[in-house]
């Protein structure tokens, strides 16, 4: 009976731990899946237009290892760009509007946008400078 009620109280205090750490960690979001996409995409449109650039080994760089140091990189830096852009939205908002209406949810969704924009013209100049290091 001793036992069972350690157990039993080990088992809560395993569940109140886990409770506390659910918001701590960056979580599965910290992999960048979109910019592994628009890696990839570069990457295909170049195998597309000369397969034999991408022959071999290179193919296998960039594919492989590319996508997958661009996943968590990106995810990194992505996840931090999204965390600084929506604190400073929350500063901003909270001066100009108190309360969430259409307005700050078109603006949140603008500067989404934006970020999102960015973080793709950027892996894109990286997978481009990629391509023809390895020509």
């Amino acid at each position: 009976m001793c036992r069972v009620a350690e157990g039993a109280a080990m088992g809560e205090e395993k569940d109140g731990a886990k409770e506390g750490r659910k918001g701590e960690g960056p979580g599965p979001e910290i992999v960048g899946v979109w910019p592994a996409a628009v890696w990839i995409i570069v990457g295909a449109g170049h195998y597309l237009n000369d397969p034999d650039h991408f022959a071999g080994w290179k193919g296998a760089l960039y594919f492989v290892f590319g996508t997958g140091m661009v996943a968590l990189v990106g995810g990194i830096a992505s996840l931090s760009a999204r965390r600084t852009v929506a604190g400073i939205q929350e500063r901003l908002l909270k001066e100009v509007r108190h309360r969430r209406d259409l307005t700050t949810w078109a603006i949140a969704l603008g500067l989404r946008g934006l970020v999102g924009l960015g973080e793709a013209v950027l892996v894109t100049l990286l997978a481009l400078s990629v391509v023809a290091m390895l020509g």
